[in-house]
């Protein structure tokens, strides 16, 4: 750093450094800015503080739009069990019977297609090894039906 700085200066730069999430490390910046002394020789470092105050802005914004953007249910579900098998088809193929009768899961049973509009986990026991089953929302809307 080519600027002659105090030692407040300086230390806040060293806690600026330390800082490991975008927002204290934006909090450290702009103490640090704060701190610079405001004459010429230090014009450059005072624009490149507020460039990267800047972009940890933007940052956090787009991971925030990011998070926000997510619509829905999630398709992903944490494993358990020695093995994690996902149990498809088409709708009215009995994918809820087969996950009930399997597993200790309740999924709803019904005639109405499309019921299934989440997954569902429930775990199978098999010779003291337990498999996680996970019934999916139809893959192809209507293929039971002979449509395309």
């Amino acid at each position: 750093m080519p600027a002659n700085l105090s030692a407040e200066a300086k230390g806040l730069w060293a806690k600026s450094q330390l800082a490991k999430t975008p927002q204290e490390k934006i909090k450290a910046l702009e103490a640090f800015h704060s701190a610079i002394p405001k004459h010429k020789g230090n014009e450059k470092l005072q624009a490149q503080v507020k460039r990267k105050i800047v972009s940890l802005k933007l940052e956090l914004e787009e991971a925030k739009n990011r998070k926000s953007s997510r619509s829905g249910a999630s398709l992903f579900i944490q494993k358990e069990g020695a093995a994690q098998v996902a149990v498809i088809g088409v709708t009215g193929s009995g994918r809820s019977s087969l996950l009930a009768s399997l597993t200790d899961a309740r999924p709803e049973i019904s005639s109405r297609k499309f019921k299934t509009l989440k997954s569902m986990p429930g775990i199978m026991c098999f010779q003291d090894i337990q498999f996680q089953l996970v019934e999916t929302p139809p893959l192809v809307k209507g293929a039971a039906d002979g449509e395309s």
